[in-house]
């Protein structure tokens, strides 16, 4: 039995539309950041912790594309914490999902955090962030 012309048409086009879509939901998924993009770079903490009482100013954060993050001793060169992070572009405020890799797991003194934890941020401007953890935040400057 053969088919007429409009049949087959539509049984390509259903196909292939599909596929369409799929691939646009893969490349929407996997193509963005890890991260919102205001966070990405190279950060140098200020002095002093939002709690006054916790010197930071030795801290340098390192934020990459595919989430992948550093927040180290520049001064001694020691690692604080490292490992993945994530989290949606909510805006100036969100919620930063961190999965820190176990060795030389050393973060601030002022942050009683897990390996798995999650940290706040605020976007202040296009030079300045805000890390937070329990009420007590870090500021970065690019």
């Amino acid at each position: 039995m053969k088919r007429s012309g409009k049949a087959r048409r539509r049984g390509i086009v259903l196909p292939v539309a599909i596929m369409l879509l799929m691939a646009a939901v893969l490349m929407t998924a996997c193509g963005g950041p890890a991260v919102p993009e205001r966070l990405i770079g190279e950060w140098q903490c200020d002095d002093m912790a939002s709690d006054q009482v916790t010197e930071t100013g030795f801290y340098e954060l390192r934020i990459d594309e595919d989430g992948a993050f550093s927040l180290y001793d520049a001064e001694a060169g020691n690692p604080g914490i490292s490992g993945t992070m994530k989290g949606d572009d909510t805006g100036k405020i969100g919620i930063l999902e961190l999965s820190c890799d176990d060795a030389d797991f050393d973060p601030p003194s002022c942050w009683v955090i897990n390996k798995e934890c999650r940290l706040r941020y605020k976007i202040l401007d296009e030079k300045t962030i805000r890390l937070g953890y329990s009420g007590v935040w870090l500021t970065f400057r690019k």
